[in-house]
């Protein structure tokens, strides 16, 4: 089954300025790549299969149907929500980084 994955504005900005904070910033460009292969991994996961991902560990957040995945190997999340056939991706977000009031 395929689901049809919708990426919010909100998740294009903040991925857009975390790659630009990693590249510009820090000057880490081995960490920008691993996170857009890592997010663009995502994706294609979340078209097959949105379930293979936990219940965000946030009450919250777990109340309102968010899930999460873990981007592997340099500590980021995608927060997403499955409605029907379609998946929305409303964030991306360091571990460390408080995403709670910024997720609509």
């Amino acid at each position: 089954m395929g689901y049809r994955l919708l990426i919010t504005r909100r998740a294009e900005d903040l991925l857009d300025n975390l790659v630009g904070y990693l590249l510009l910033e820090l000057g880490n460009k081995p960490a920008a790549v691993r996170l857009l292969d890592g997010v663009e991994k995502i994706y294609c996961r979340l078209e097959q299969n949105p379930f293979q991902f936990p219940v965000s560990y946030d009450r919250y957040l777990s109340g309102k149907g968010y899930r999460e995945a873990l981007v592997p190997g340099i500590g980021y999340r995608v927060i997403f929500r499955v409605t029907g056939e379609s998946v929305a991706v409303l964030g991306i977000f360091h571990q460390l980084e408080s995403f709670r009031g910024r997720v609509q």
